[in-house]
This record gives C-alpha cells, structure tokens and sequence, in this order.
C-alpha cells in the first residue's frame, strides 16, 4: 500500500497547514517539500495517533475501524456511501472557506487528519480509485483503535438461511434445457414456430434459450439453425452438452445479461465486459453450503454492502443509459441500485443460473416470487471445472401406434427425437411425454430438406420395440411409390342433363369448370358459384345452390 508521506506527497501547502493545525503541530515550513517532512515527523513522534479514541467523533471511528476490517481500503464510491462525501476545494478556496472547521461528513474529517487518502490502485476489476489508511498510520493506530481486527480470510460472505415460509413451494432444478433446447432447434429447423411445444415455459425463458444456441453456434442471428453445428453438437453426450451450453453464456463477451432483466430498457449496448459481472456475482455463491436454503433477499443485500460496483462503478451510475419501462425514467445514480443490479442479480439467479439446471429455487405457497435458493449438484460440478456426472440410465424406445401417432417420453435421446420431429406433424404434449403424427404432408416437406423415409424406417426399427405392420407398410409403399391416395375438399355442381352440360361449356362460365366427373357432374372452382348460377339463368336454366346444411337457396 502506501505510506503516509506518500500519500500527501502531492499536497498543497495550504492543504498540510491544514492537517498540521487540525492536528495541533507546529507548522512553520517555507514549502511543501519541507512542510510534509515537517508534518510526518512531528505527528509520529507525538503521542496523539495513540489517542485517536478521544480525539475523532464516533463516526469517525466507525469509518476507520470499518476501513481496518477490509484490509485497510474500499472502492471510494463504496466508501462514500458508508461515510460521506469530500468537498472539492482548491488552495484558495481550502484558504478562504476551511471546510475542516465543520467537516459534512465523517469521510471529511478524516481526510483533513490526513488518517485516509485516495489512491488508484489495481483490483479485479481493473485499475480503481480506493480509499485507504496510510501503511504506517494503520500499523501504529489502528491496533488500538480496532483490537479486534477482522482479518480479510475472516470476511466470508454472509447470507440469511432461509425460513421455512420461503421454502414452501419448490422448483427444483433438472436438465430439462437439453429438452428444450431440442423442441426449439426441430422447430426453427423446420420453419415453424415452437412456442406451442415449449410446456410451461416462459417468454423471458424461450428468449433465454434462443439467446443462449446463438451463442452455442447452433443458430445464426436470424435464428435459423447451423446443419453442420447441429450434427456436432447430438454428436456429443448430454454431459458434454450441458458444458458447451453453460460455458456458451458463462464466457460471452457480447451478451449482457443487463438487457434481459424485466421492467428495465437499456438504451445501446453498455460498455461494460458482462464476464466479470457475471464472476463477480457466481464468485459468493461458492462460499455457501449446497445443502442449505438461502435467502434470495439477504444474498442482494449482502452484495449491496460488500461488492455493490459488480455492475457499474464511479461516473458509470450516471452514464450509462438505462430506463425504467414503465415511467420511461432515467435510473441514474446510487438510489437506482435496487432497481437496476438488485433485478440483475434476481435476474442471474431465478433465469440462467437455474434454466442450466444449476440452482434450485423455493417461495411461499401463495407467492410465485422465488424468496430463497439452494445450490445443485451441477453448480459444484460446472464451478470446479468438471464436466457433470449424470446417471446412465437405458433410453425409452419410442411408441408407434397404428394409427401413426408416435409417443416419445423426455427420456428418449435428444439426437432421435429432434429427428423423429423433423418427419413429423407435431402433437401436444401431456403427461411427460411429446406426441407427433406420421403424415404424407410431414413426409414430403421432410424430404424437401433432404430427409429420406428410409431414414425414419431405420430410426424406427432401431428405437421402438415394434412398428405396427399397417405403418410399416405404409412407409416402405411411400418409399417405393409416393402418396397412395389423396384427400380433398372440392366443389361439386350435378346438372339435370347432359344437354346442360353441353350449354354450360360453350358459354364464357365453361373457364370455371375443373374437372368432368360423370356425364352430369364437375368440379367446378371454389367461389364461382354465383358466376356460375347466373350464366345457367341466362341459358334458361335455374340453379339451386346447398349450403353446409343441405338447404338450397
């Protein structure tokens, strides 16, 4: 660190004359260079930094002591906002006004002792301004001041165990994304959209995960899907796909997780490196015990006092240009911090942290607000830098009835069922389970990117226990010859006679005629039929039209 004449080694003489007086020392130096070897002299060989107790204001203690427990510095603004604020003063004005006759502030009075100072200094998040007590101010003072010292190794992070109130309702974390993450590739592979096929997902949730495959390099930025990408990544287990999606958000320099937290418009993008915002917020989680329900509440708050610049820090409370959605305010300053890095930290752990199957999340039974969390087992695995130990367990075979409806259980391999998906028209989901419908439409658009039904005959045969013989038959004539009937809704016109008939075709209405049936029967096109009526009334003939319910007009 730095000691005391270090730290006033840039000071105005005005600004030593000060601390000298304040400090009751002689201080007749002609200069500054001689006035701080004047000053740091005669203040240790005076016995007032041993009487510190009697001499500052409780507030002033309190700052210092507080300084003390954190390895004698804080970030500045962090400190400021325990302690106060220091007026900016030149010479002249120091000379004129003397704010260290009324110090506003316990920061203040301590800064006119010269017991704290301001300094750069390097941090994890890069070069930071800091207050700080000098070295040999701290090494002579403080032990009294502050007998019980808090070493930094004791400074654990500290959460509230949640009460049993907060724990009612739980929801428990699963790799239910790989499930997901498969419907919204099929879909978007297929040119549909598969919203309808997401149970029990959220907006923010879908927005998540499409994000996050953006990230993974499955889809590009207009969401459509990589082919090659996708063969890679079903070539992987779902071990290994849980890593590529978790590291894929966890190390993205382009995503900010900022522009996803509900109810707040970030204007731009922010310039900021969402990596260490994200370490900074998984960093305390380490320290809590995995088998404990923790208080979400007590956890931002906990952040607030001991890391609150995660997000922004300095001038970055008011340059950065986020709005409240609703009111369309600016929120600028410190007092937005609630709003702002407390919704983010929610944000962090109710979304990604536990969309990737990493913290288990509880409520009161009549609150849908998660109120407390727990850590998985794939928190611990994820940190530790492993790749997660999921149980083996033999996939289910897919079910195929003869009607060619196909039921395939979340427990069937990803890898088939984002295949079976592809040659099939989608279902409902219900009772674990996603249902799809074998159909020539399915087949043909299957086949117009490049799927071959022999393909779902193999995948067929090698993931069901049986195929029913009509479906198998059904699939291996479509194989061999395409559609074997076709099913359609037409309109049909019966004439009285062949005569009609004959009319009808060497007037101007013959261009509505489709098709000849028999004799005395057409198709005639949809929505022609009033043309029609009118040019068989100008032949001589009358025409009864039959609606839906067989009643002519």
């Amino acid at each position: 660190m730095t000691d005391l004449r270090q730290s006033l080694i840039k000071s105005e003489f005005s600004h030593l004359k000060v601390v000298a007086e304040k400090w009751e020392l002689p201080f007749d130096a002609p200069d500054a260079r001689q006035g701080l070897d004047l000053l740091v002299d005669s203040l240790f060989a005076s016995q007032k930094l041993a009487e510190l107790d009697n001499i500052l204001t409780v507030d002033e203690v309190q700052a210092l002591v507080w300084l003390d427990d954190r390895d004698g510095r804080d970030v500045w603004d962090h400190f400021a906002r325990q302690f106060g604020e220091i007026r900016e003063v030149g010479a002249g004005k120091l000379d004129r006004e003397r704010p260290d006759l009324a110090p506003i502030s316990a920061a203040e009075g301590l800064w006119y002792r010269a017991l704290i100072a301001r300094g750069f200094f390097e941090s994890e998040s890069g070069l930071l301004e800091f207050a700080y007590i000098p070295d040999d101010i701290r090494e002579l003072a403080l032990p009294l001041l502050n007998p019980e010292r808090k070493e930094p190794s004791e400074g654990t992070f500290l959460c509230r165990v949640a009460v049993p109130k907060e724990t009612e309702e739980r929801q428990l974390t699963s790799i239910f994304i790989l499930d997901h993450v498969c419907t919204i590739l099929a879909g978007l592979r297929m040119g549909q959209d598969p919203v309808e096929h997401l149970p029990g997902v959220t907006d923010p949730e879908r927005s998540f995960y499409q994000m996050l495959l953006v990230l993974a390099d499955l889809l590009d930025g207009k969401l459509s899907t990589l082919p090659e990408k996708l063969r890679q990544y079903y070539d992987l287990t779902e071990s290994e796909a849980l890593v590529k999606l978790w590291k894929a958000w966890l190390v993205s320099e382009t995503h900010h997780d900022l522009t996803m937290v509900d109810g707040i418009q970030v204007e731009g993008v922010p310039e900021l490196d969402p990596i260490p915002v994200r370490e900074r917020l998984i960093a305390p989680l380490k320290d809590l015990d995995p088998q404990v329900w923790w208080s979400m509440e007590s956890f931002v708050s906990q952040l607030k006092e001991r890391s609150p610049d995660f997000l922004r820090s300095a001038g970055e409370y008011e340059a950065m240009f986020i709005k409240d959605e609703e009111s369309g305010a600016f929120l600028t300053g410190f007092s937005s911090w609630d709003t702002v890095e407390g919704e983010l930290i929610r944000y962090i752990l109710t979304g990604p942290l536990h969309w990737l199957g990493l913290i288990d999340l509880a409520g009161p039974a009549e609150d849908n607000r998660p109120l407390a969390f727990r850590l998985g087992k794939l928190f611990q695995d994820f940190i530790g830098g492993d790749a997660p130990d999921l149980p083996t367990e033999k996939p289910d075979p897919i079910q195929i009835r003869s009607k060619g409806e196909i039921r395939v259980t979340m427990d069937v391999a990803h890898k088939v069922r984002y295949q079976i998906a592809r040659f099939c028209e989608w279902g409902s989901y219900k009772a674990d389970a996603y249902y799809y419908f074998i159909t020539p439409a399915s087949l043909t658009r299957a086949e117009k990117q490049g799927l071959k039904v022999s393909h779902l005959l193999s995948l067929l045969k090698n993931h069901t226990k049986a195929i029913p013989p009509n479906v198998m038959a059904a699939l291996e004539r479509w194989y061999k010859q395409g559609i074997q009937a076709s099913i359609s809704q037409k309109t049909i016109m019966r004439l009285g006679s062949p005569a009609v008939l004959k009319a009808l075709k060497k007037s101007p209405a013959e261009r509505y005629i489709l098709e000849q049936l028999g004799p005395t029967v057409v198709i005639i096109k949809e929505g022609s039929e009033e043309k029609i009526a009118q040019a068989l009334v100008e032949l001589g003939f009358f025409v009864g039209i039959e609606d839906q319910t067989g009643s002519q007009t």
